[in-house]
């Protein structure tokens, strides 16, 4: 997790289709970091480790637990129905970048509801994903990934994308590069550059594409360009 200066600077880097969306998610973080510390129990997390409270004792903390737990949930859903009734959208733009080319993207912030048009805003942006995956398909290999196979990752062709590119709604991509430090066998540590173009094709229900009991209606396939075989 990030510090408090680095999320706020995530913060004003975040570019709202609504400019209201802000103060909507600050809310929602804001709910979320004091439900957090409010809930957690030190005593109780020790009971559970250790030991030492009386059965009564824990009931009673965990009930409290619970209560703080559900009151976050319900000052939540109370953010989220003001910002539905004010059709306020839950787009943030983000920009994907690699070797100097970029691209501007939608998608929906993680702590925001879908709202009327929305679903517009992300299907409209197909075509600027499409160029910059195009671009970078001419220098590295693409695959797929298959949850239903042991391989995980498979080679795949820049036409097979193509295909769900046109039968699915949006696209999302997000950029891994950076250095990994791997341990080896003998003890000793080598770096290892990491790098990924990855790109999930959208389809159904913006709320519902990462929860699995939504497929089919709702879900992704999810692709990557590198020259590497990807982790499995």
């Amino acid at each position: 997790m990030g510090s408090s200066l680095e999320l706020g600077q995530e913060a004003i880097m975040t570019k709202f289709q609504d400019p209201r969306a802000r103060a909507i998610a600050a809310q929602i973080e804001a709910i979320n970091v004091i439900g957090y510390e409010s809930a957690y129990d030190p005593v109780l997390q020790n009971h559970v480790i250790q030991g030492g409270l009386s059965p009564v004792e824990g009931i009673l903390r965990f009930d409290m637990f619970m209560g703080k737990v559900q009151q976050a949930a319900k000052n939540r859903e109370a953010v989220w129905a003001f910002q539905l009734s004010q059709n306020i959208s839950g787009i943030e733009w983000y920009t994907v970048e690699y070797g100097g080319i970029t691209a501007e993207l939608p998608r929906l912030h993680e702590d925001l509801k879908c709202v009327p048009g929305d679903k517009q805003i992300l299907m409209q942006s197909k075509p600027v994903a499409l160029d910059f995956l195009a671009y970078w398909n001419q220098v590295f290999k693409v695959w797929r990934y298959d949850r239903e196979t042991d391989e995980r990752w498979n080679r795949s062709k820049w036409s097979q994308f193509d295909t769900e590119y046109l039968r699915r709604e949006w696209i999302e991509i997000w950029v891994e590069d950076y250095i990994s430090t791997v341990l080896l066998q003998d003890g000793t540590c080598r770096e290892e550059p990491v790098f990924a173009i990855n790109a999930c094709c959208y389809w159904g229900n913006p709320m519902d594409v990462h929860r699995t009991d939504a497929y089919l209606q709702s879900g992704s396939s999810w692709f990557q360009w590198n020259n590497f075989t990807p982790w499995r």
